[in-house]
C-alpha cells in the first residue's frame, strides 16, 4: 500500500525513474546487507571519525515548538562530522500525517553502511523506525506549553488544515474556532491531525475516548521508554545542556538562532477565557506536556543546580557573541530576507529570517551562513551532498 502511494504521487517522468531506481538500490542493498559488516575499508565508514563518534539520533520534530532551532543545530552537527542522514523521499516530510514507514525512507548513498541521523517531520511509530535506524539510537523530541502552540499551529495552518479552512477569512479565527470546535473538526480526516492535541498526534497518540484512566499513564510512560531527551521549549537552554551532555556535544556546538518563528507570535495576548478553551480543546496535550516538564526539572536535578547554571551563563554568552558576530540585525520578515536565506512563507503567516552581517571573512561567514540557514534550504544542501543530485519534490495530492 505504502509503495503504491509513493508510485502515484511519483507520476510520469524523472520522479517516477528515481523511484525505481531508489527501489532497485533497496533491493541490492537487502542481498548485500550480511557483507557490511566483513568488509574492511582504508577508510572509515560514512559518520565515524579518528575520534569518538557522535551517536546516532532520531529526532521526533513536532509542529511550532522551536523543533527548527534544535534540528538545525543537529544538521550543523551532521555536516561537520559527515554523518549519514535519512531523509524523506521526494519531500521534506516523511509522508505526514501518515505514521511513519521505512519505505518512506530514502536509500542509503554509495559508501554508507547506515544512517546516523533522522530529523524531519514524521508522525511516530517507533516499530518502524526501529527498522531504519540503528538499534542504539537515541531518541529525542521536543514540546511547547500547548497555550503557545495551539495558536501557532492555527496560524500557520489555517489554509491548510481541514478544520481551520472555513475560518480562513474570518477577522477572529481562533476565537470562532475554539467557540464551537466540533462544528469544524473531523477525527476521521487525517488531515485534521493538527487541528487537536497537534503535539500528541505527532507522537502518535489518538485522543479518543475519556480523558482519565489509566490509559493515559501507561501511554505517557510508554513514551518516557522510547525518548531518552525530551525538551521543553520554555527551557530551551536548560534541555539544550541536557542534550549536550547525552550527545558528547562541545558547548560551541549549542550555538543557535531562533529559526521558523513568525512575526507578531511571541507578543500575543490572548483574549480573556481562550487559554481555558486551548487546554480543554488540547487536554491530552496539556497532560502530556505536565508530563515531561516534570520528567525535566527530575533530570535537572540530577544534572546538579549549580552546574546548571553556571553552564546556562557560558551558553547565553555563546549565544551573544554569536549573534553579535553573525547576525546584521534582529531577526526580520521575508520582504527584508536575502532569497537564499527567506524561510518558506505560509499564505496566513510572516515567517522571520536573518540577514547576515556584511564583511565577515570566509571561514566565519560560512559557519554563521549554516546557523541561520532556513529548515527547506539546509535539507537541500545536505540531501546534495549525500546524493549528489538535487531533491526531487513530489506534488502535494
Amino acid at each position: 500500500m505504502v509503495l503504491a502511494r509513493l508510485w502515484r504521487l511519483a507520476g510520469p517522468g524523472r520522479c517516477r525513474a528515481l523511484l525505481l531506481a531508489g527501489l532497485l538500490l533497496l533491493l541490492l542493498q537487502h542481498v548485500a546487507k550480511q557483507e557490511v559488516g566483513r568488509t574492511s575499508h582504508t577508510e572509515p565508514p560514512r559518520g565515524e571519525t579518528s575520534g569518538h563518534p557522535p551517536p546516532n539520533v532520531v529526532f521526533v520534530k513536532t509542529h511550532k515548538t522551536g523543533s527548527s532551532t534544535l534540528q538545525n543545530i543537529l544538521f550543523r552537527v551532521g555536516e561537520r562530522h559527515h554523518l549519514t542522514v535519512a531523509f524523506p523521499r521526494y519531500t521534506y516530510q516523511f509522508a505526514y500525517p501518515q505514521p511513519f514507514a521505512a519505505a518512506f525512507v530514502e536509500p542509503l548513498p554509495p559508501g554508507a553502511a547506515r544512517y546516523n541521523l533522522l530529523l524531519s517531520h514524521l508522525r511516530l511509530a517507533a516499530g518502524e523506525l526501529r527498522r531504519v535506524m540503528p538499534l542504539d539510537s537515541l531518541y529525542l523530541t521536543i514540546l511547547r506549553d500547548p497555550i503557545r502552540t495551539f495558536p501557532s499551529v492555527f496560524a500557520y495552518y489555517r489554509s491548510t488544515v481541514p478544520a481551520f479552512r472555513a475560518l480562513a477569512n474570518h477577522p477572529q479565527p481562533l476565537a470562532a474556532f475554539l467557540q464551537a470546535p466540533e462544528q469544524y473538526y473531523d477525527p476521521a480526516d487525517a488531515g485534521n491531525g493538527l487541528a487537536r492535541n497537534p503535539m500528541a498526534f505527532d507522537l502518535g497518540l489518538e485522543a479518543s475516548g475519556e480523558e482519565g484512566g489509566s490509559r493515559w499513564d501507561r501511554e505517557l510512560e510508554r513514551l518516557n521508554r522510547t525518548f531518552q531527551l525530551v525538551l521543553i521549549a520554555e527551557h530551551f537552554d536548560e534541555s539544550l545542556l541536557l542534550a549536550r551532555e547525552l550527545l558528547g556535544l562541545r558547548l560551541e556546538e549549542l550555538a543557535y538562532v531562533r529559526l521558523n518563528a513568525r512575526r507578531g507570535g511571541g507578543d500575543e495576548a490572548l483574549a480573556p477565557g481562550l487559554a481555558w478553551r486551548i487546554r480543554t480543546w488540547n487536554w491530552l496535550d496539556v497532560r502530556l506536556y505536565r508530563y515531561f516538564q516534570a520528567v525535566l526539572w527530575r533530570r535537572v536535578e540530577l544534572y546538579g543546580y549549580t552546574r546548571m547554571k553556571g553552564e546556562l551563563e557560558a551558553l547565553r554568552a555563546l549565544l551573544r557573541e554569536t549573534r553579535e558576530t553573525c547576525l546584521a540585525g534582529e531577526a526580520a520578515g521575508p520582504e527584508e530576507t536575502a532569497d537564499e536565506l527567506r524561510p518558506w512563507q505560509p499564505d496566513t503567516a510572516a515567517i522571520l529570517g536573518y540577514n547576515l552581517r556584511p564583511g565577515l571573512p570566509p571561514a566565519q561567514h560560512a559557519s554563521c551562513y549554516r546557523l541561520v540557514l532556513p529548515e527547506l534550504q539546509y535539507h537541500a544542501r545536505l540531501y546534495y551532498q549525500q546524493y549528489g543530485r538535487e531533491i526531487c519534490v513530489l506534488p502535494r495530492d
